[in-house]
């Protein structure tokens, strides 16, 4: 039997062990915030240990360990798999059906908080890291796993940490499997631009207005001339909105009608403000947190431009960065994505869409040291949400396409069709 027929028959026949991998790491609950991933990092290397695998555990902070092995395996190609262990809050508001960190496999579905963000993939990546370990002779170089903290708060003591520190994070390429379904490879993601308005104004009775300065009108006037953004025509490259423009259809029947537009287009979110000090009161203070995202082609330093423009025609207002990431992207006929593309295809009976991602992930960490990185993850349900989910074909077919994908690249042959 051929290496890559006998490594699929495997995770077959051993789809017991990889599901019961998913279902402990969600019994392990590492919510961000506060984003402790202590639990879920000491059961990724007990894993490892229990099938003969030394794991390194990397802590720029105490909660926050990052966990990482290798297999050096002669000269070769070097492949990181690379998975975030924090999830989402559970939440108070809506109500959960079914206990969050049981990771039940019921119906034919893995539930838990975090389940498709991403201890699926996580999961997917060990199950490859441990099964190609077990097939040294069908390939040569490195394959280096990672389970890293802090992704859901942009990765400062997570991959950030690791790529910054660690020598071993310089490979050729990455995979990376968060939630992208099945019918698509993730090949880049729109970047973002969080500011904070801060408006200072004059306080005066609510009779007498005209007293005072309102600074929530000034934000919210300010906000307005934000969104404006939305209407200007941006230049994306024509690569990227070709992709996007593939897999419409299959991006709109997922995410909902209009998805494809926003992931070429810069949109705009005013997701916080906080202001005054009663309701007969003139507002002396406002503040407004704002998530900008922009495609490819669209740079941090041009949102940042008119944002500055915007502060400037408002009296007594200021802004502040919270966090900038800059789109990115890794060209789709680059061969390490030809590669994961073929697998998904042969393990789907269906040849996927390249597409980008609208959040972001870690594979802007590698991509801006120059690495090449594909996403390919199950179809998330009820990400961040109650009684979130995924299938166990899903999960399943990430670890197939994950394992496959690392033993072609590695192995130097093409999955067959």
């Amino acid at each position: 039997m051929r290496a890559d027929e006998e490594l699929l028959k495997a995770v077959t026949d051993r789809q017991a062990e990889w599901l019961e991998v998913v279902s402990e790491l969600v019994r392990r609950p590492s919510p961000n915030p506060p984003g402790d991933t202590r639990a879920a990092a000491a059961f990724v290397v007990e894993y490892l240990a229990r099938h003969g695998h030394r794991a390194e555990v990397i802590a720029g902070q105490p909660t926050l360990p990052n966990v990482l092995a290798s297999l050096d395996n002669g000269s070769g190609p070097h492949l990181i798999l690379n998975g975030h262990l924090d999830t989402f809050p559970v939440g108070e508001a809506t109500p959960w059906t079914r206990d969050p960190f049981d990771g039940a496999v019921t119906d034919g579905k893995i539930f838990g908080r975090g389940v498709s963000d991403m201890k699926a993939g996580v999961a997917a990546s060990l199950a490859t890291f441990c099964l190609l370990a077990e097939r040294r002779a069908a390939w040569r170089g490195r394959l280096t796993f990672t389970a890293v903290a802090d992704e859901e708060t942009m990765g400062p003591w997570g991959a950030n940490y690791l790529v910054d520190h660690q020598p071993k994070l310089r490979g050729d390429a990455v995979l990376i499997g968060e939630p992208s379904t099945p019918r698509t490879v993730r090949f880049g993601e729109r970047g973002m631009v969080w500011v904070r308005l801060v408006a200072r104004g004059q306080s005066a009775h609510g009779a007498y207005p005209h007293a005072g300065w309102n600074a929530i009108f000034a934000v919210t006037a300010a906000l307005e001339e934000l969104r404006a953004l939305e209407a200007r025509p941006w230049a994306v490259p024509r690569r990227v909105t070709a992709r996007i423009d593939e897999a419409r259809a299959a991006t709109d029947a997922l995410l909902g009608p209009g998805t494809s537009d926003v992931l070429a287009a810069v949109t705009v979110n005013a997701g916080l403000i906080q202001g005054g000090t009663k309701v007969n009161l003139v507002a002396d203070f406002c503040q407004a947190e704002v998530d900008i995202r922009l495609p490819p082609g669209v740079s941090t330093g041009k949102i940042l431009r008119h944002v500055g423009r915007v502060v400037r025609r408002h009296r007594g207002m200021r802004y502040e960065i919270l966090h900038l990431s800059e789109p990115n992207w890794t060209a789709p006929d680059l061969p390490f994505m030809q590669l994961v593309h073929q697998a998904a295809g042969r393990v789907t009976g269906e040849p996927p869409f390249f597409n980008i991602s609208g959040p972001g992930t870690d594979s802007r960490v590698f991509r801006r040291v120059g690495i090449p990185v594909a996403v390919f993850g199950p179809t998330p349900y009820g990400m961040g949400a109650a009684d979130e989910y995924v299938t166990v074909a899903d999960y399943l077919d990430t670890v197939r396409v994950h394992a496959l994908s690392a033993l072609s690249f590695l192995g130097g042959a093409e999955p067959r069709s």
